[in-house]
């Protein structure tokens, strides 16, 4: 278990603590003392109805002390599962539960040191003589091992592993400072876990550990673990009468710890159901609280008999609470909040215009800042563009955001790819006239990084959001991304609080500067009908006042939605009528009106824009029932871009320029608990395709 309490301490972060609000130090102060206190008079009211006589009797203050503890890394891990790490309560949970978790630490070894089954073993040492010892192995760590640590950084290249020998000798502390900690009069806990503490974080050294140990300890060192703490269990020990007891103190307490958390939460304006999933959160139970167990019966602080009914409480009341947090909570309406209705359609020309663009590698970089420039950035509309570098957390816990112009952020996590693209983007925004670019890195899990891109989406009240496409087609061949970040797209969206775009990038776009290209370039609208093609419409409208810029629209209807009356208001004509009187007088743009009968005609007509344009932007959700679409679900190969897009990117085509693939943002979301949203919720978190995908690759995610 020493390898595992360092693991444990590698993922978390101590000065998290010391960036809460007051809000964080209400809540684990509230959640850490009220249950305390609660559960003691519980136990103390339950004593004056038992006879002394009884085992339980003298137990039974212990049970009630420690059954109120909280615990850091069984938070983080409760979170993880619900996949609320980036969420606004996750974030909360995150942060109180380290206080909780902090003050339970302190008074669970002053109280087992004080306690007298505890100092039986070491009866010629004084409390003193324990705070001195503990100080000891602080300073050792502090002093010698962790300035090891930082030296092993500074000697390991940027971009290359760290040593194999370095991490055996981590591993020899771990077990040196488990040793010291029995030495000195200590458990052996101890030692692994104040050094875990001590690992600077993320890489190179804290992923490095990470990835080492985790398969090694999940994979076998845990399940070993849980099979001997199941050989402790003895379940003929269990007594009707005390179980009845410990189960009514175990209640008593759950529901301390629930008002605990939702109390101070209500007083900070929380809303009921957020302080409710929070209170639940704050009170997952987890290994921690095993390891607690474990080491009362090892102190013999408890006997055989109260440790297998604590451990029933245990096990019982975290499988029954953990379960409603999944359809308590929904971590989409934190953001979805805080706005109503940002699109490029209904957004006014003369205003500031929000994007949130993301990068995943350093070859988004070149792309991004030419799509920049081709939106046509204007001082009456200028651009604000938040660009947010996406990095999957390693070697931590709790998710992060770096704002790169304030001078704290961390330097850690600042490889060579994260300095060539914040140089890249500063480079623009200081040559640029009217666009601002503002740089992030956006650390997290890739299962819950879409909350914390749509809630940056949403506080910076940004109506489009540009993510680039899993694959990158370049001039020396396809590049394909982690899985993950197709999965990501998805989750994008179907929860943005804007609208999405999914940027296809090309040999073309990349080597093709609108600033210094001789020619115009060549951008398309494919535009059919829907809100999807409205809104890629209106982006190209924008796109259309470049000077170096032409856009040509092809309209492709079908034959009956040529003869539509007058009287219906069409909010499709209305925009396509904006186009022709706005931008037709420009003789550079142009349009052009396709009817076809049949989707055979207009694979047809995709197939004659390859090798004219540059760019070409289209909608991606369409009426799966017209005929224009009939049979193209079938053989589908990107369901996340739609029909006409997957024409042009699939594996036979032979279009060599850039795709944008929009969607405006969704009036309606499936609700939380509805089938089809944990069917996509399920398969977007393996990286599978979506059933509702595979069957209507049109329909609204």
């Amino acid at each position: 278990m020493t390898m595992f309490l360092f693991l444990m301490g590698v993922k978390v972060d101590p000065l998290l603590v010391f960036r809460t609000g007051k809000k964080t130090w209400a809540i684990g102060l509230c959640s850490c003392l009220l249950p305390l206190f609660f559960s003691l008079c519980v136990a103390y009211i339950l004593r004056q109805y038992l006879s002394p006589e009884l085992e339980i009797y003298k137990y039974l203050y212990i049970m009630a002390a420690f059954s109120t503890t909280g615990s850091f890394q069984a938070t983080a891990s409760a979170l993880q599962d619900f996949k609320l790490l980036s969420s606004e309560v996750g974030r909360l949970a995150i942060s109180s539960s380290m206080i909780n978790g902090a003050l339970s630490a302190l008074w669970q070894g002053i109280l087992r040191t004080l306690y007298p089954n505890a100092v039986q073993k070491y009866t010629d040492l004084s409390f003193s003589f324990d705070c001195l010892s503990l100080i000891l192995l602080l300073l050792v760590i502090l002093c010698i091992c962790r300035p090891i640590m930082l030296w092993m950084i500074r000697m390991t290249p940027k971009g290359e592993p760290v040593k194999e020998s370095y991490i055996v000798s981590i591993y020899v502390m771990v077990l040196g400072s488990s040793l010291l900690g029995e030495i000195i009069g200590d458990h052996y806990m101890v030692g692994p876990l104040i050094l875990g503490l001590a690992v600077p974080e993320g890489p190179p050294l804290g992923s490095a550990l990470v990835e080492r140990l985790d398969t090694l300890i999940s994979g076998l060192l845990l399940p070993l673990f849980f099979f001997s703490t199941s050989a402790m269990f003895k379940i003929d020990l269990v007594h009707l009468y005390d179980f009845t007891v410990v189960q009514f103190l175990a209640i008593a307490n759950f529901f301390a710890k629930l008002a605990g958390a939702v109390l101070p939460s209500l007083y900070c304006n929380m809303p009921l159901i957020d302080a409710l999933a929070l209170g639940l959160i704050l009170n997952s139970q987890g290994i921690t609280q095993l390891l607690n167990l474990q080491s009362l019966h090892y102190f013999h602080i408890i006997d055989d008999r109260s440790y297998a009914q604590m451990l029933i409480a245990l096990i019982w009341l975290t499988a029954a609470s953990n379960p409603i947090v999944k359809f308590l909570y929904d971590p989409s309406k934190s953001y979805l909040s805080l706005t109503s209705w940002r699109t490029i359609e209904h957004s006014r020309p003369d205003i500031e215009l929000p994007i949130i663009t993301c990068i995943h590698c350093e070859e988004n970089t070149t792309s991004m800042i030419n799509f920049l420039e081709i939106s046509n950035s204007r001082v009456e509309s200028p651009i604000y563009c938040h660009v947010l570098h996406l990095l999957k957390l390693k070697g931590r816990t709790a998710p992060l955001l770096i704002d790169h112009e304030l001078k704290c952020s961390s330097n850690l996590w600042r490889t060579n790819h994260s300095l060539n693209i914040i140089n890249a983007f500063k480079s623009y925004d200081q040559h640029s006239r009217s666009v601002n670019v503002k740089v992030y890195t956006c650390i997290s899990h890739y299962e819950t990084m879409h909350n914390e891109i749509c809630m940056q989406a949403a506080e910076k009240r940004a109506c489009i959001l540009i993510a680039p496409f899993h694959r990158h087609f370049g001039k020396t061949g396809v590049i394909e991304l982690a899985n993950p970040i197709r999965a990501l797209n998805r989750n994008l969206l179907r929860t943005a609080p804007c609208s999405v775009g999914i940027l296809v990038e090309r040999g073309s776009f990349v080597s093709n500067n609108p600033l210094t290209t001789t020619s115009f370039y060549n951008v398309a609208v494919v535009f059919i009908e829907g809100p999807d093609d409205r809104e890629a419409l209106a982006y190209a409208m924008r796109i259309a006042d470049h000077p170096n810029v032409s856009v040509t629209v092809i309209r492709i209807t079908e034959p009956r939605k040529k003869r539509r009356t007058s009287i219906i208001r069409d909010p499709d004509a209305e925009i396509v009528h904006k186009f022709m009187s706005n931008c037709l007088q420009m003789k550079r743009h142009d349009f052009k009106q396709q009817i076809v009968k049949n989707s055979f005609e207009m694979v047809a007509v995709i197939r004659e824009l390859e090798g004219y344009f540059d760019l070409i932007l289209v909608g991606r959700r369409h009426e799966s029932e017209s005929s224009m679409f009939y049979g193209m679900h079938e053989w589908i190969e990107y369901p996340e871009l739609g029909s006409v897009a997957d024409m042009l990117v699939s594996s036979d085509s032979t279009f060599d320029g850039s795709v944008l693939v929009v969607q405006q943002q969704n009036k309606e979301r499936p609700k939380v608990g509805s089938q089809d949203y944990y069917n996509i919720e399920n398969s977007v978190t393996n990286g599978e395709l979506p059933n509702v995908l595979d069957v209507h690759p049109d329909t609204k995610v």
